[in-house]
C-alpha cells in the first residue's frame, strides 16, 4: 500500500485531507436528495428508506472491492466524483418517470461512492483517511439540512456539482475542476436548477395545465391547477382540491350539527372547510393550522390561519375547544398516519371540553366499504376508543368518524337535519333534506357492523397498522402490488456476501465484527429515520442530520481507534449498549413514558454512538489489513456494507411492520452481542 501526505490537498499526483473530506460530503449530499425524491416519486413513503439505502450500501461495498483491485487510483476517484452528481440527476428523472425499478437506478450511485471511498485508503493512514471521509460526509448531512427547507432537487444537486468541482481541483485538477464550477455557478445564474425542478414536476403531474413548485422541510409543495380546479400536493400526497364545494360540506356539516360550537380547531389543508367553518353561526372562535407556511400562498385561508404540525399544535395548546376537526387525508405516510394513532388520540382527548368531540375522515366507498377500508376505519377505531367515552363511524365523505367526552349525542340524520336547520345551515350538497337518508339507521348500522367486525389491530404511532394498511389499499387500487417477497431472499443473499468477504479478508472474526456493528448502526439509522417520522412527522428535515450524525460519530471513532488503537471489541460493546438503550427508548414511548421529542434526542444519540462504533471497529480492523494492500480493505468495506444493506432491508420493511421497533433493535442489539462474545474466543476458533 502506498502513502502519500494527508495534510493537505493532492498535487498532481495524490489525495490529501481536503480531497478525503470532499468525498465523503459529497457522497452523503447526493445520498440524502436520492433518498428523499426516490421516496417522493414512488410514493413508497418512509419504509421503502430501506430499499433506497441497501442499494446504495450494496453498490458501495461492490465499489470499494473493484476500486481496491485498481492501480488507476486518480482516475476513479475523479470519476467518480465528477459523475456522481450527474448520475444522480439521471437518477432522479428515473425514478420520477418510473422507467426503472428502484434499485436498479440507485446501485450503479453507490457503486460510485464506494470507488470514491477506497482510493484515499492508498494516500494515508487508515484510521485518519476514515476519519476525514466521514467528517466529509457529516458536512453533506449538515448542508443538506441546511438547504432542504429553501432548495428543490435541482439546487441540491448544483451544490453536489459544486462540490464536485472543489474535490477535482483539491485533487491536482485546478483547470478542470474551475471550468467545471464556473460552468455550474452559471447554471444557477440562468436558472437552469429551477428548470430541472419545473420538469420534475411536469413529470409528476402529467396532464395539468400549470404546476409551481414551493421548496419546504418536506421536499416540495406543488400547487397545480386544471381548468379551474386547483390541488396542492404536499411530498407528492394530494393534501386539498378546491372548488369541492361537496367534498368540504360532507367532512364538515355532519360534525357542526353534531357539536354546535362555539370553540373549533381545524387541522388540514383545505380552504373550503375552513370557510365553511368560519361561516358556521355560532362559531365565536375558529383556529386553523396548515401544515406549511407555503400553502398560505396558494389560497385564502382565514386571517389568522397559523402554520405546522398540527399534532405538536394539539399538544402544546390551552384546550377546551368544541370541536376538533382533522382533515388530513389517508395516512399513507408515517407524518399523515400520525394523525389518526392511540398517541395522538391521547393528546387530541385533553384539548377537548368536558363535552366536546373531535371528528377525522377516511376512505370508502359511496355504496359499499372495501375489506381493507373496513380494517383501516377499525384500526383508527380501536384507537380512539381507548381514550375517548364514545367512537361512532358514519357514512359521510367516505367514512366519517366521531368521537367525544361525555355522553354521546344523538347522532341520527333527523336530528342532525334538525340542527342544520335550527343554525339556518344551508348546504347545497348536505343539508337537512339529505341527511336523513345519508345518515339513515339502514346505512349507519350496516357500516358499523362491517367496521366491528374486522380483525384489525390498534394503529399506533410504532406500530402504525393504519399507515400498512393504506398502503395495501393503494396498491389494490392502483394495481401496483406491494410486493416485498424479495426481500428476504435479497437479505439472505447481502448477509452470504458479507460472510465470504469476510472470509477473504484472512482475519474472518475481526471482520465479523466490524460488519455486525455496522449492521446494528444500520438498523438504528433506519429505525431513526421511521420511528422520528412516526412521533414527530420531521424525518425528511432530518435525513441529512440522521445521515450526518451517524457519520459524525464514524469519524470521531475513527480518529479514537487511529489515537489509541482500540480493539474491535470494544466498539461492539458500544454498538450493543447504544442499540439496546435506542430499543429501551422506543419501549418507553410505546409506554407513553416518553415523548416524541425525548425519543428523538435519544434516538439521533444512539445514532452518533453507533455510528461512533462502526467507524471504530472498521478503523481498527482496517489497521490491521493496512500492510496487505487496499484490496483487503475493500474487502472489510464489502463485509461492512452487505450487512449494513441487509440491515437496511430487514430493519424498516420486515421487522418493522411484523414486530414494532423495539424489537427490530433488540434482535440487532442480540446480533451485536454475539460477535462480541465471538471476539473473546482464541485465535483459529
Amino acid at each position: 500500500m502506498s502513502t502519500g501526505k494527508t495534510g493537505g490537498s493532492g498535487r498532481g499526483g495524490g489525495l490529501g485531507s481536503s480531497s478525503f473530506f470532499l468525498g465523503g460530503m459529497l457522497s452523503v449530499l447526493v445520498q440524502a436528495v436520492v433518498l428523499r425524491e426516490s421516496l417522493f416519486a414512488r410514493h413508497q413513503a418512509e419504509l421503502a428508506s430501506g430499499v433506497v439505502l441497501a442499494s446504495w450500501i450494496a453498490g458501495s461495498g461492490l465499489g470499494a472491492v473493484i476500486g481496491g483491485r485498481s492501480r488507476h487510483r486518480l482516475l476513479l476517484w475523479r470519476a467518480g466524483v465528477l459523475l456522481m452528481p450527474l448520475l444522480g440527476a439521471a437518477q432522479v428523472l428515473s425514478a420520477r418517470t418510473g422507467w426503472l425499478p428502484l434499485p436498479l437506478t440507485v446501485l450503479p450511485l453507490g457503486l460510485l461512492a464506494g470507488m470514491v471511498f477506497i482510493q484515499p485508503f492508498a494516500f494515508g493512514d487508515p484510521g485518519r483517511v476514515y476519519a476525514m471521509e466521514a467528517l466529509g460526509a457529516a458536512a453533506g448531512g449538515g448542508l443538506f439540512v441546511l438547504l432542504a427547507p429553501w432548495t428543490l432537487s435541482g439546487g441540491m444537486l448544483a451544490f453536489s456539482i459544486l462540490a464536485a468541482a472543489l474535490a477535482l481541483v483539491s485533487s491536482g485538477r485546478k483547470s478542470a475542476g474551475l471550468v467545471l464550477g464556473g460552468l455550474t455557478l452559471l447554471s444557477l445564474a440562468l436558472g437552469v436548477p429551477g428548470g430541472f425542478d419545473r420538469l420534475l414536476a411536469n413529470i409528476s403531474f402529467e396532464g395539468y395545465e400549470s404546476v409551481e413548485v414551493l421548496p419546504s422541510p418536506y421536499g416540495e409543495v406543488a400547487v397545480a391547477e386544471r381548468s379551474g380546479q386547483h390541488a396542492v400536493f404536499r411530498g407528492g400526497i394530494l393534501e386539498s382540491t378546491w372548488p369541492a364545494r361537496e367534498w368540504a360540506e360532507a367532512v364538515v356539516a355532519v360534525p357542526l350539527a353534531a357539536s354546535m360550537p362555539e370553540r373549533v380547531l381545524y387541522i388540514g389543508s383545505s380552504p373550503e372547510e375552513c370557510g365553511l367553518l368560519e361561516e358556521w353561526p355560532g362559531v365565536e372562535d375558529l383556529s386553523c393550522v396548515v401544515p406549511d407556511g407555503t400553502l398560505l400562498e396558494t389560497a385564502a385561508y382565514p386571517t389568522g390561519t397559523e402554520t405546522g404540525d398540527g399534532r405538536r399544535y394539539v399538544d402544546g395548546c390551552a384546550g377546551g375547544f368544541d370541536l376538533v376537526a382533522v382533515s388530513t387525508g389517508q395516512p399513507l405516510t408515517l407524518l399523515a398516519n400520525r394523525f389518526y394513532t392511540e398517541e395522538f388520540m391521547e393528546t387530541a382527548v385533553a384539548a377537548l371540553n368536558d363535552s366536546g368531540m373531535m371528528s377525522l375522515r377516511l376512505p370508502g366507498g359511496a355504496n359499499r366499504l372495501h375489506p381493507l377500508e373496513a380494517d383501516l376505519a377499525r384500526s383508527v377505531q380501536l384507537a380512539a376508543a381507548k381514550h375517548f367515552d364514545w367512537v361512532r363511524v358514519l357514512p359521510m365523505a367516505g367514512v366519517s368518524m366521531l368521537m367525544g367526552r361525555g355522553t354521546e349525542p344523538d347522532l341520527s340524520g333527523e336530528v342532525l337535519a334538525s340542527s342544520l336547520d335550527s343554525a339556518g345551515y344551508r348546504g347545497l350538497f348536505v343539508n337537512s333534506g339529505t341527511l336523513p337518508f345519508d345518515l339513515s339507521p339502514m346505512r349507519v348500522s350496516a357500516l358499523s357492523e362491517l367496521i366491528s367486525a374486522s380483525p384489525a389491530e390498534m394503529n399506533r404511532d410504532l406500530h402504525p397498522e393504519g399507515f400498512l394498511l393504506a398502503h395495501r389499499l393503494w396498491s389494490e387500487r392502483t394495481g401496483g402490488p406491494l410486493e416485498n417477497s424479495w426481500i428476504a431472499p435479497a437479505a439472505a443473499g447481502l448477509l452470504l456476501i458479507m460472510a465470504a468477504a469476510a472470509v477473504f479478508t484472512r482475519d474472518f472474526r475481526s471482520a465479523m465484527g466490524v460488519a455486525s456493528a455496522g449492521f446494528s448502526g444500520l438498523s438504528v439509522e433506519a429505525i431513526s429515520l421511521v420511528a422520528v417520522q412516526a412521533s414527530t412527522g420531521y424525518s425528511w428535515v432530518l435525513v441529512g442530520a440522521i445521515t450526518g450524525l451517524f457519520m459524525t460519530g464514524a469519524a470521531a471513532g475513527a480518529l479514537t481507534s487511529w489515537k489509541f488503537r482500540l480493539p474491535v471489541r470494544h466498539w461492539l460493546l458500544i454498538s450493543t449498549l447504544s442499540a439496546s438503550a435506542c430499543a429501551c427508548s422506543l419501549a418507553a414511548y410505546d409506554g407513553s413514558i416518553i415523548d416524541g421529542r425525548v425519543l428523538s434526542i435519544i434516538m439521533l444519540s444512539g445514532t452518533f454512538l453507533c455510528g461512533s462504533a462502526s467507524g471504530g471497529a472498521f478503523s481498527s480492523a482496517a489497521a490491521g489489513l493496512a500492510g496487505h494492500g487496499t484490496f483487503r480493505i475493500g474487502l472489510l468495506g464489502l463485509a461492512d456494507y452487505g450487512s449494513g444493506a441487509a440491515a437496511a432491508l430487514l430493519m424498516p420493511l420486515v421487522l418493522f411492520p411484523l414486530a414494532g421497533a423495539a424489537i427490530s433493535l433488540i434482535a440487532a442489539a442480540g446480533w451485536t452481542l454475539a460477535w462480541y462474545g465471538m471476539q473473546f474466543l482464541p485465535r483459529g476458533k
